[in-house]
């Protein structure tokens, strides 16, 4: 298992027998063969006068939390409700001032999949992608959910969860404005040991998994695990992640922490994508019968 930044993490992953030689380190990570995971320093994403946390404070902390939307949308709206409301966190404005309060007597919730085009659309043109996570043709508004923008805030020791993949073989890229996130990535061709299990949302693709970030290793959970090449980076702020498709992922936050990702489809993985969705009717038919 692998650790570091910038060359180093990439370096680990390279080293992975499924690649031929050690990827260049260019400027465009979208058109490596195969494609690798690639961290970078880059220039902020937010193009805003303001600092990012200020402006959603001040400007839309008013924003009622349970009303708020994620690209998947059923993220925000149910699976956080209780948490919320157990901590009688009403408002993106509460929830922001004791995230940066520093002083807290409960864990707060981690906001994920928080849709920058849905809830924040005046700021959308202040959001400006990295010439890195170009070109991207799902950018239309209908395509939301296959695309995002979207914000992630979550205070340390806060994580994604499960490992899995993003739907439809699209491509991520991921920006860290503040603090430090651990990754922990897996490549395709390992998902045969990871307990994989059919998604709940069209196209019903196998891309979930039973192991989170903070069981995986557990060998006699999940024996079959071991035989996995795992490999885990830490993105701090001012660096970016292009992760390709169908890489296996999940997030721990090591520290408070605020980021940003958008999902990537080009003339790389187009086809791929599309072929998921056609693939969807018929998954749905397996579904049914348990499969």
């Amino acid at each position: 298992m692998a650790d570091g930044q910038g060359g180093e993490a990439l370096a680990g992953i390279s080293t992975h027998p499924s690649f031929s030689g050690r990827p260049a380190m260019g400027r465009r990570p979208i058109r490596l063969r195969p494609p690798v995971p690639f961290v970078f320093d880059a220039p902020s994403v937010w193009q805003h006068p303001r600092p990012l946390v200020d402006v959603l404070a001040t400007d839309y902390g008013h924003l009622d939390l349970e009303a708020m939307d994620g690209s998947y949308g059923w993220v925000i709206k149910y699976s956080q409700q209780a948490k919320f409301r157990a901590l009688g966190i009403r408002t993106l404005g509460e929830y922001l001032r004791l995230f940066t309060g520093g002083v807290r007597d409960k864990p707060l919730p981690y906001v994920m999949h928080l849709s920058i085009r849905r809830n924040l659309p005046e700021l959308l043109p202040d959001f400006v992608p990295l010439p890195e996570f170009r070109p991207n043709w799902a950018t239309a508004a209908w395509l939301d959910r296959l695309a995002g923008p979207e914000l992630f805030i979550g205070p340390a020791g806060s994580g994604f969860g499960p490992i899995h993949i993003d739907h439809a073989s699209v491509h991520v890229g991921f920006y860290q404005f503040q603090g430090e996130k651990k990754f922990i990535l897996f490549p395709p061709g390992d998902g045969r040991y990871l307990y994989r299990y059919r998604g709940a949302q069209f196209p019903y693709q196998l891309r979930n998994a039973r192991p989170t970030g903070w069981n995986y290793t557990d060998v006699a959970r999940f024996p079959r695990v071991s035989r996995a090449s795992p490999v885990t980076l830490t993105l701090r702020a001012g660096q970016a992640l292009f992760m390709p498709a169908d890489w296996w992922h999940t997030t721990i936050n090591l520290t408070d922490s605020v980021s940003y990702s958008i999902r990537i489809v080009n003339h790389t993985n187009v086809l791929k994508t599309l072929g998921h969705y056609l693939a969807g009717p018929g998954r749905a038919v397996l579904k049914a019968f348990g499969r």
